[in-house]
């Protein structure tokens, strides 16, 4: 092999190491973050009140799994939180979908206020802690119709 041949295969090698280092790198700094965002905090505890739920058991059977990542929010303001978070749960004989909010004090672990669960596109309001405000379902209205009001989805 000649000189400027060496030369060449180094650069190219060194080349190739440095762009997987910066890969590495990248991937690593998005995943870590979700990865703790979905696995720690309000997201865990969000899981564990699912997991030791009987409504949750008794509607999907043990919970199996949760979807990849929950979708929502988490806020902490000198030690004192807010957090939302709608997850898919996967329960050994049907699948549904939570809305959970969780609230904590500073010094002390996250707390359910509220949680519903949509099962077939049925919403159960899961037990929280005491006093705890109702969600409204997500996927009906508000209010209802007025008597004689016709009520239709619109045509997309």
């Amino acid at each position: 092999m000649k000189k400027s041949e060496k030369w060449m295969t180094f650069a190219v090698l060194g080349a190739l190491v440095i762009v997987g280092l910066c890969l590495v790198c990248v991937v690593g700094a998005v995943m870590v973050p979700l990865r703790w965002w979905s696995h720690g905090g309000a997201a865990e505890a969000a899981k564990d009140y699912l997991r030791n739920s009987s409504v949750v058991q008794a509607q999907l059977g043990p919970v199996k799994d949760f979807g990849r990542f929950p979708a929502g929010s988490e806020s902490i303001i000198n030690g004192e939180g807010s957090a939302h978070f709608f997850m898919t749960v996967q329960g050994e004989r049907k699948e549904g979908k939570a809305e959970i909010q969780l609230t904590r004090k500073p010094g002390h672990p996250w707390q359910v206020t509220a949680a519903v669960l949509t099962v077939d596109g049925r919403p159960i309001q899961l037990d929280g802690a005491p006093g705890a405000p109702s969600l409204p379902p997500t996927n009906q209205p508000q209010e209802d119709p007025a008597p004689g009001q016709d009520v239709r989805p619109l045509d997309t």
